[in-house]
């Protein structure tokens, strides 16, 4: 039986979508961590060997979905750096999930100003969790700057639903947008993953069920 292909939401009908799984009986904390489990195991897949991540985290529910995979990642021997790009005052769902990495060992906050430093040492792993679908128009200076140097960088970089800069809706792409190896999809692919920007920001999509019809 062939496959459906993927469904294409917008960020209001994402939104939509969200508000209906939780009226079903889910919470969208716990939508939050499927999100990210989903992420961390499939990159624990392709990166079997544990080495040191970096993500970048926005204030939103973007930054909680890759807190969530820090979590996941630091139980599997990797050394996980993360930089609270726009601040510690988080989302609710983002803050719970900060808590949560309280006290973990193989966990560590950067501040933002020795980001070009800690990318002089390395990193196996870039995650860009700074913004998501409800992205539009220009970006932060504080995210512009970071996005320019997270691009030069080496290492294996991933977008969290969407490359930050890039409009989900449009296709439209800010200066210095996110360029990701591979972007995971939340629960259904978003306009600009199946348009002509997708090739050049997204790099590999991939399409991750969270418990979203």
């Amino acid at each position: 039986m062939p496959q459906s292909p993927p469904k294409i939401y917008t960020a209001a009908q994402m939104r939509e979508r969200e508000q209906a799984a939780v009226a079903a009986g889910t919470s969208f904390l716990q939508l939050m961590e499927n999100a990210g489990q989903a992420a961390a195991a499939d990159l624990l897949r392709r990166l079997p060997m544990p080495g040191r991540a970096l993500l970048v985290c926005g204030k939103g529910n973007n930054g909680g979905d890759a807190l969530v995979i820090a979590r996941v990642l630091q139980q599997h021997g990797w050394q996980a750096d993360i930089v609270l790009l726009l601040g510690t005052t988080l989302s609710d769902l983002a803050e719970a999930n900060h808590q949560r990495l309280q006290g973990l060992g193989s966990i560590r906050f950067l501040p933002v100003e020795v980001l070009p430093a800690a990318l002089e040492q390395g990193y196996s792993l870039i995650i860009d969790g700074i913004f998501g679908t409800g992205f539009s128009g220009s970006l932060p200076p504080e995210a512009t700057e970071s996005c320019r140097l997270l691009n030069r960088a080496a290492g294996y970089k991933v977008a969290l639903d969407i490359p930050t800069g890039l409009n989900g809706d449009t296709g439209e792409a800010a200066a210095d947008t996110f360029r990701a190896n591979l972007t995971y999809a939340f629960a259904a692919l978003k306009p600009a993953h199946a348009g002509p920007a997708a090739r050049q920001w997204c790099g590999e999509i991939v399409c991750l069920d969270i418990g979203i019809d």
